[in-house]
């Protein structure tokens, strides 16, 4: 199978994440196709030693730390996030880097007989998420992986990366996402995330709202496990970066000063990833590190540091470039947008914002909108895909919210428009959606 073929057969997999999240597709949810997968694949996932994070907010960001710290300390890593930006072969990294077309083709060669010969739940194939999972099991056991760190897609509990038995279990800070499939209570949805948890395998929390936590000890409790809440780290205050401070042209390099303890020790590191959330996450991920130690995954604290310098996670307030700044941010619900609004206000100087903002269709068009209402210019816009919401009902929902607003559905015309507008002292953002920043950087409009 070449790449081109594998990439055919992958692109009409039934995908979700593209077609909608939809309650009939929640309802649809099991484990039983990857089960399946597992079994006739001759289970890959067992033994793996392997984190397993959920959540809502900062999983990723998490997941990048912890693979940087591991691969800091000299152990061979795997990653696998979702969902992609630009290629599929993001979602499988070996050693932070991620994996070749051939492998992809060879990977997609051994499961696809497997995947078409599996009937999922009420008559259901297996997804491309079920499929690409399979292929980083694979993956990482070709690769002998020293630690396997694996975001789960939705949810939890019956997400298809739940048949793994991981050596920790991290729930990232919840918020209310996916309410369709998962709940409108956050204790509802913290029952879905604390599903990860397995019986005696160590868990780690953000601290979280007082009825989601107890859902998660209770959880924790049945499960006879520890269960640690992780202490936010300290940022050291910097004046905003101005952009007179970088060359033009060239991509600027902003950090974040942080202090902690790790592993009994003081700790002062510089973190890559920019916002006072990053704090919360950096927490999180020293107390998993700490726990991975415990478990025989030695990871110390100086690997650690160089880990939070190392870790990249693109589109998170992502700068890059200067005169005006250019920031890259995949902020779609309310609560990433406030972040994602402390985080510029915390790191960067500029007189103006502009907005480039697109965002899906079953998401919170308004309560984004309110979080990112400072902006002085708005461009609404909309990705390539079924999932999007369409930029005029977007305009709709946010009516009144701004006083300049444009309405441009093709994403690169919208990032055009927002250049024209901005003067060198002003900041750009595109936001609401990885797939609107995924399309542009795909589409080469913005520099990666």
């Amino acid at each position: 199978m070449t790449y081109q073929q594998a990439a055919e057969w992958l692109h009409n997999l039934t995908d979700p994440e593209r077609s909608g999240l939809t309650r009939a597709f929640g309802r649809r949810l099991s484990l039983d196709t990857t089960v399946a997968l597992m079994d006739a694949l001759g289970h890959p996932e067992q033994d793996l030693p392997a984190v397993h994070i959920a959540g809502t907010k900062g999983k990723g960001s998490v997941a990048a730390m912890i693979e940087a710290a591991a691969h800091a300390a000299g152990h061979r890593t795997g990653l696998f996030t979702s969902p992609h930006l630009v290629s599929w072969r993001e979602r499988i990294q070996i050693d932070g880097v991620p994996i070749s077309e051939d492998e992809v083709a060879h990977l997609a060669e051994r499961v696809r007989p497997v995947a078409e010969q599996i009937d999922g739940p009420r008559g259901r194939g297996a997804t491309f998420f079920e499929v690409y999972f399979a292929m980083a099991m694979l993956a990482f056991a070709d690769h002998e992986v020293d630690l396997a760190v694996v975001e789960t897609g939705l949810g939890g509990r019956l997400d298809a990366t739940n048949v793994i038995t991981p050596l920790l279990s991290i729930i990232t800070t919840l918020g209310r996402d996916h309410t369709r499939i998962l709940g409108e209570s956050i204790e509802q949805i913290a029952g879905e995330k604390a599903g990860i948890i397995k019986p005696g395998v160590p868990a780690v929390s953000a601290p979280q709202p007082p009825g989601a936590l107890k859902i998660m000890e209770a959880t924790a409790a049945a499960q006879g496990c520890a269960l640690a809440v992780a202490r936010p780290m300290t940022g050291v205050m910097r004046p905003p970066s101005e952009p007179e401070q970088f060359v033009p042209g060239e991509r600027p390099r902003l950090t974040q000063t942080v202090r902690g303890d790790y592993d009994g020790q003081a700790l002062t590191a510089e973190l890559s990833l920019l916002g006072d959330h990053q704090l919360v996450n950096a927490g999180v991920a020293a107390r998993a590190c700490e726990a991975l130690t415990q478990a025989g995954v030695a990871i110390g604290a100086q690997a650690f540091g160089d880990g939070l310098t190392r870790a990249r996670w693109p589109a998170r307030v992502e700068i890059l470039a200067t005169r005006p700044w250019l920031v890259l941010d995949c902020a779609h619900n309310p609560e990433s947008a406030r972040a994602l609004m402390s985080a510029l206000r915390r790191h960067l100087k500029y007189e103006r914002l502009a907005l480039v903002l697109g965002v899906s269709a079953d998401k919170d068009a308004a309560g984004i909108a309110d979080e990112l209402r400072e902006a002085s210019y708005v461009v609404l816009t909309q990705a390539d895909m079924p999932r999007a919401m369409p930029a005029p009902q977007l305009a709709e929902l946010t009516a009144g919210t701004w006083d300049t607003v444009e309405v441009i559905e093709d994403a690169a015309q919208a990032l055009a428009a927002a250049r024209d507008w901005a003067g060198e002292a002003d900041c750009i953002c595109v936001t609401g959606s990885f797939f609107v920043v995924g399309e542009l950087m795909g589409r080469a409009c913005v520099g990666v």
